[in-house]
C-alpha cells in the first residue's frame, strides 16, 4: 500500500474514512454520502449543499490522484 499524502488524508477524512480505506470502500462511502446530501433528500439546506460540494471535490481529488 502506498504512503498517504496529507491532501489524500484530508480528502479521505472528508468522506469519513481513514487511510486504510480501500478503493471499493471509498466508492461506496461516496455513493452513500451523495444520496444523503442530495438537495432532494434534505430540503435544500445551504450547509448541506456546501458539504455535498466538499464530498464531490474530495472524491474527484482521490479519483484523479489514482487512489480509487
Amino acid at each position: 500500500r502506498r504512503a498517504v499524502r496529507n491532501a489524500e488524508l484530508k480528502a479521505l477524512h472528508t468522506l469519513g474514512l481513514d487511510e486504510q480505506a480501500t478503493p471499493d470502500q471509498i466508492k461506496s462511502q461516496y455513493k452513500t454520502l451523495i444520496k444523503r446530501l442530495h438537495p432532494d433528500a434534505n430540503g435544500g439546506s445551504r450547509a448541506t449543499e456546501d458539504k455535498l460540494r466538499e464530498v464531490i471535490n474530495a472524491y474527484d481529488y482521490l479519483r484523479t490522484a489514482g487512489y480509487c
